[in-house]
């Protein structure tokens, strides 16, 4: 990959792919993984790569401009914004590793892709210079494009009682895929389940949940600012860029169905652009999604100051980023909602694209690194100085 290319390049280069994107994006719901054109398109673009180190060939972004490109890809395609996300959510964890695991990753491909599932399913067993892993990994979004994969596992104390979590580094040619992704939305992220069995990880290529939490890095370098951001606190705000960027392409859709001209059946309006209910719906749809927006990169910007200075954010500046993703998603589902009062019941047709991506904001926005009730319960709590409900905000 290019490393010279700038944030404000890799923006107006996803920018344009939407179109690309968009064209492919029934099949990559009929196929249920996102189309192997789409998948090309995003590694030739190294969009994937978009918050790998630099000295690994990524574009070491800003999380300003991670966020725009995930909303920019899924304005084309909710699957490809996705991967992208969860790409890039991924690939910051590799900041935290030393030389010897990016080298492992990246030496012989500089594109390779790393996802993750953080859920402990998986049974770990302590052997000389490691673990072993066997288990079930669900929710492997990006399976199919990628190389690497970080799974999670069971932290036991001497009792038995799970008190971390153990994040590890496989290679996926290590993992079968199970195909268990049949679902309403969001189908063309191909997230089926991961299977593995007595697999040895080294040491060098796993880290703990406390540790990512604490923000414990073991990178050979001090100069990477952008992995020192509170990562727990920050990556899920990609998740809600894009989340904008599916409703975003809602209104497109919904705008070029309006500027057909149609009539309102059983009304008046032999144009349903007069209709003031009509108008009403849409200019509340489009303030709802640049609300959404506006929290998105606010809580960006505080992170990307915060990293750019030094100096780390505070419990009240974190929590509020909690918020601005609680809002974010709140928005825009309710802007959807209001484009379909507008597309009535001809919406929900299958051959309308807008009810596959009323589906995918309905899936998207339950993820629950984004739950919008516990999100606005810990800025609640940090207003009152109140213990907190998570101990990962």
């Amino acid at each position: 990959m290019d490393t010279m290319i700038t944030n404000t390049e890799l923006v107006e280069n996803a920018r344009k792919l939407r179109g690309f994107l968009r064209a492919n994006a029934e099949d990559s719901a009929l196929n249920r993984r996102l189309a192997m054109e789409s998948a090309a398109a995003l590694r030739a673009g190294g969009f994937l790569q978009v918050m790998v180190p630099r000295r690994c060939g990524g574009s070491e972004a800003d999380f300003q401009t991670f966020c725009q490109i995930c909303e920019e890809l899924a304005r084309g395609d909710s699957a490809a914004g996705w991967l992208t996300m969860i790409a890039g959510s991924s690939a910051a964890l590799m900041g935290l590793l030393p030389d010897k695991t990016r080298s492992e990753v990246y030496d012989a491909d500089p594109r390779a892709t790393v996802i993750g599932q953080w859920a402990p399913t998986a049974k770990s067993t302590p052997v000389d210079g490691g673990w072993k892993l066997t288990g079930r990994w669900p929710w492997a979004s990006g399976c199919f494009e990628a190389q690497w994969s970080f799974v999670g596992s069971p932290v036991p104390d001497s009792s038995g009682k799970m008190v971390d979590v153990r994040l590890a580094l496989v290679p996926t040619s290590e993992l079968t895929i199970e195909d268990t992704w049949h679902v309403a939305g969001m189908c063309g992220t191909g997230s089926n389940t991961f299977v593995g069995d007595d697999i040895f990880v080294p040491s060098h290529r796993a880290m703990l949940m406390s540790e990512l939490i604490a923000g414990v890095t073991r990178s050979d370098h001090s100069d990477e600012a952008i992995y020192r951001a509170p990562l727990i606190t920050a990556l899920p705000l990609a998740m809600c860029a894009t989340a904008v960027g599916i409703a975003e392409s809602a209104f497109d859709h919904t705008l070029e169905n309006l500027e057909r001209g149609k009539p309102i059946v059983a009304s008046c309006y032999t144009d349903a652009r007069q209709s003031p209910s009509y108008q009403l719906n849409l200019a509340d749809a489009r303030g709802a999604i640049d609300s959404a927006r506006l929290h998105v990169m606010r809580a960006a910007s505080d992170i990307d100051r915060s990293v750019a200075s030094g100096v780390p954010m505070s419990d009240l500046e974190r929590a509020r980023v909690r918020l601005d993703e609680a809002v974010a998603q709140k928005r825009v589902r309710e802007a959807v909602d209001l484009l379909l009062n507008i597309g009535g019941a001809s919406a929900f047709m299958l051959s309308n694209p807008v009810q596959r991506i009323w589906r995918d904001i309905e899936t998207c926005t339950r993820h629950a690194y984004i739950n919008g009730d516990i999100g606005r319960e810990i800025y609640a709590r940090a207003l009152l100085n109140l213990d907190q409900v998570s101990s990962s905000f």
